[in-house]
C-alpha cells in the first residue's frame, strides 16, 4: 500500500500538464524557460540568455551558413520582383559603362573586340546569307543584294554571238552575248518597265568586222511596249577596221528617263 502512494507521488511530481499553466502574454527578461534533455534532468534558462544563446549560434556559429543562405535568396527574390529596382540597376549599370573613360574599361573593350573578332570565323557571301542592319533603335535581317554576289550562279558566261537588228531580255539576261555588226548598222535593245530600279548583270560586247565602207553602227536601247529609242554607242563615218568593245559589262540599275516626253531605258552602273 505505501509503494503504491510512493509511486503515484513521483508520478504527480514529475507530470505537469500545459494546460494547468498560467498564460502571460509578455516576457520579461529574467523570466525562466525550461530546458529538457529527454533523457534524464530538467533546467532554466532565462529568456535573455536564451535569446543571446540563440543569436550567437545563429550568426556566429554553425547557423550562420545557413542564415546567410535564407537571407541572400530572400533578398534576392524580393529585388527580381521590383521593376522598379532592377530597371534603376540596369540603368547605373549602363551609365557607368557609358561614361567611365578608365583605362580599365578601356582595356576591357579592347579585349571584348579582340575576343569577337578572333571568334569570327572567314566565310564567303552566297544568297541564303543575310546582312544586319540597324533602322532607328532596332536590328534588322535584309537579304544580301545580288550585285554584291559577283556573277550570277545561273549565268553563262560563253559568249553567244547575235547576227540580228533586235537584243529581248530572254538573249542577255542569263548568257553573254556579242552583238555582230555586220549585216545591220543599228541594233536595238529591249527592256520591261517591270524591271525598273532593279539590279540586272549584263556582258553585251560589239563586234564590228572590216568593211571596205566609211561604218556608220549604232546600239540603241528602249522599252519593249514603247517607240522612243536612246542610243548608247554610235560610229560615225569611221573608217573600216575589225573591232570589238565592251557595251555593257557587270551590274546595272534599270532606271527610266524621258526624251521627248517618252519613257526610255537607262542603264547606271552599279
Amino acid at each position: 500500500m505505501a509503494g503504491e502512494e510512493e509511486k503515484l507521488l513521483i508520478d504527480e511530481e514529475e507530470t505537469v500538464q500545459i494546460k494547468d499553466l498560467n498564460k502571460v502574454t509578455t516576457v520579461n527578461n529574467n523570466d525562466l524557460l525550461i530546458l529538457d534533455d529527454g533523457v534524464a534532468s530538467s533546467n532554466a534558462i532565462t529568456f535573455k540568455n536564451f535569446l543571446e544563446t540563440a543569436k550567437d549560434k545563429t550568426f556566429k556559429g554553425e547557423g550562420l551558413g545557413y542564415f546567410k543562405e535564407i537571407i541572400k535568396s530572400t533578398i534576392a527574390e524580393e529585388l527580381v520582383a521590383d521593376e522598379k529596382f532592377v530597371e534603376k540597376i540596369y540603368a547605373n549599370i549602363i551609365d557607368k559603362l557609358i561614361g567611365n573613360n578608365s583605362d580599365k574599361l578601356s582595356s576591357l573593350f579592347s579585349k571584348i573586340k579582340s575576343r569577337l573578332t578572333d571568334s569570327i570565323s572567314s566565310a564567303t557571301l552566297s544568297s541564303s546569307d543575310d546582312l544586319l542592319i540597324m533602322s532607328s533603335s532596332s536590328i534588322q535581317k535584309t537579304p544580301i543584294p545580288k550585285q554584291l554576289l559577283g556573277v550570277p550562279y545561273d549565268f553563262n558566261c560563253n559568249f553567244r554571238y547575235r547576227r540580228d537588228s533586235t537584243l529581248y531580255w530572254s538573249d542577255y539576261s542569263k548568257q553573254s552575248i556579242t552583238i555582230e555588226l555586220k549585216t545591220y548598222s543599228s541594233v536595238t535593245i529591249y527592256f520591261h518597265k517591270s524591271d525598273d530600279d532593279a539590279p540586272i548583270y549584263l556582258d553585251i560586247d560589239l563586234e564590228i568586222p572590216h568593211q571596205d565602207a566609211l561604218l556608220n553602227k549604232t546600239i540603241s536601247v528602249r522599252y519593249i511596249d514603247e517607240t522612243e529609242t536612246d542610243i548608247v554607242y554610235m560610229i560615225d563615218s569611221a573608217n573600216s577596221i575589225s573591232m570589238t568593245i565592251p557595251i555593257y559589262k557587270g551590274w546595272y540599275v534599270q532606271k527610266r528617263i524621258y526624251i521627248s516626253g517618252k519613257p526610255v531605258p537607262r542603264l547606271l552602273k552599279l
